[in-house]
């Protein structure tokens, strides 16, 4: 299949192509065939050319293709929000995650690998401020990566916000990374990358008012090229916002996103696995209500490569850390076949560090702990609530936290006396991050209104109960690809940040 992300065509048998395009996005680019890679410039695969002439200048593109075996079985990288901007100290905790994904490509160095970002490698208001840009982020990821092909998806601070329409707002990224949408072939998958981003009402300035949205174009490019790809292939979509979102009673529709109706309409009947970013958030859902319609559609958010915006290694070295209590790091996804397995791999920690847990006896948080919070009481109360979800108690509670669960994984909790306990799915601020990011951000006197990034209440956090507070527990968790992780969780338990930084 050969496209401009307006039109499709597909080669004849002798790879011999033709397209009448109005070249609106300047260039044309292939869906890498199953079986086969295109050359790569560093880690970007260049499956497109750019087209210089006018939409009546014929210009001959040619692309070359190299046959590789090993597609049948690969490993599939998924790398959420970096959020590179020259602040924070971003780039040594960058270098962290590069040196993980670097040294866990070496363990495995046997088998094809592959990776998809899922948006914001950058952050629009530095590529300004600090000089830190989409170029800058090109040659930061092709000096630290080597010997792998990675796929780009666009996110909302990939966009130039200093534009007044969304055409002028890709055009940077088009520019230094490729095509903003588009589709591949690996093995006896399709993927398929959209950017769900409208920037249409940019006005110049950084108020970024942006929606979740698909444009009709993008719609009738994948009706276009779906019409090549048989039912019988999976589809990965790859999108930066997210579809569905957590609430207290399971997952809703994100009403935010539109169009979305639409996209489900034109993947309907196909199994499709939507792989997004944007919350700094992960989790996991099989939706079954009215918009999905029995569809097999599942969502996998996918978690975010700088955390909290590296703000916690920032202000607690070592501790990294997500606003839901997920840790900083990458999906991977082992493909065999037309069968996936996903886990979450966080950035310095053995794939084994799937669960935290916390002895709510030994975890408390008061007033004191931000003795330079100012007087403001917006601000006393934005943090109040922490103080409130944990005071000191003797309620033999234990918290735990389960990153990348779903309703097909399985918890169990076993005091040391052979009592198994009940648990209870709860939403909960995570400690941890309470501890890290927010204790040190709210302790600041010169701050003026609720500092950003904080801990929010999230999913994927279970509540049992102890007898007493010295009786140990073992804790098992078990996913639905038969991986088991136990923790002997000797009470009482201490809680510091330090128990949680790389070494």
């Amino acid at each position: 299949m050969v496209s401009d992300g307006t039109e499709v065509t597909v080669t004849d048998d002798k790879g011999i192509y033709e397209l009448k395009s109005a070249k609106k996005w300047g260039y044309v680019f292939i869906s890498v065939p199953s079986g086969y890679e295109v050359a790569a410039e560093g880690v970007f695969p260049q499956f497109y050319q750019t087209l210089k002439g006018a939409a009546d200048v014929v210009e001959q593109k040619d692309f070359k293709l190299t046959k590789v075996d090993g597609q049948d079985r690969y490993k599939l990288f998924l790398l959420g929000d970096m959020h590179l901007a020259n602040r924070t100290n971003d780039a040594a905790q960058f270098t962290q995650f590069t040196t993980d994904l670097n040294a866990y490509m070496a363990q495995h160095s046997g088998q094809k690998m592959y990776a998809l970002t899922l948006g914001d490698m950058t952050w629009d208001l530095y590529w300004y401020k600090n000089n830190y840009a989409l170029p800058q982020y090109r040659e930061t990821i092709n000096r630290q990566v080597k010997n792998l092909q990675i796929y780009h998806t666009m996110g909302n601070h990939d966009n130039d916000f200093m534009t007044t329409s969304d055409y002028d707002a890709a055009v940077k990224y088009v520019d230094c990374i490729g095509p903003t949408f588009y589709s591949f072939n690996i093995g006896q998958v399709h993927y398929v990358v959209m950017d769900n981003i409208d920037c249409s009402a940019y006005d110049g300035t950084d108020s970024r008012n942006y929606v979740k949205k698909l444009s009709n174009e993008q719609l009738n490019w994948l009706a276009k090229d779906l019409a090549y790809v048989d039912k019988s292939t999976p589809l990965i979509v790859a999108m930066h916002a997210q579809i569905y979102k957590p609430t207290s009673t399971g997952f809703a529709f994100d009403h935010d996103s539109a169009n979305t109706e639409a996209l489900l309409a034109a993947l309907d009947g196909y199994e499709v696995h939507f792989v997004t970013g944007h919350t700094h958030k992960v989790y996991n859902i099989t939706p079954d209500d009215d918009v999905v319609k029995g569809r097999d559609i599942h969502e996998h958010n996918s978690g975010a490569i700088c955390a909290s915006w590296w703000w916690s290694g920032n202000l607690t070295p070592g501790v990294h850390v997500s606003i839901d209590g997920a840790p900083g790091g990458y999906a991977i996804w082992d493909i065999d076949g037309t069968d996936f397995a996903w886990l979450y791999k966080s950035t310095g920690w053995p794939e084994e560090y799937q669960f935290r847990s916390y002895d709510l006896n030994n975890v408390s948080f008061s007033m004191d702990d931000v003795p330079n919070i100012p007087s403001n009481v917006l601000i006393q109360l934005a943090y109040k609530k922490y103080v409130n979800a944990y005071p000191e108690n003797s309620d033999n509670e234990v918290l735990i936290k389960i990153w990348n669960w779903n309703s097909n994984w399985e918890l169990s909790v076993v005091d040391e006396r052979g009592k198994t306990l009940e648990y209870t799915p709860v939403w909960a601020y995570d400690p941890l991050h309470i501890a890290a990011l927010s204790v040190p951000r709210f302790n600041n006197s010169g701050i003026t209104s609720t500092p950003s990034f904080v801990t929010e209440s999230a999913t994927n956090f279970f509540k049992v109960k102890a007898d007493d507070a010295d009786v140990d527990l073992t804790i098992t968790v078990k996913d639905e690809f038969g991986h088991t992780w136990t923790e002997e969780m000797q009470r009482p338990k201490a809680f510091s940040t330090d128990a949680y930084k790389l070494r």
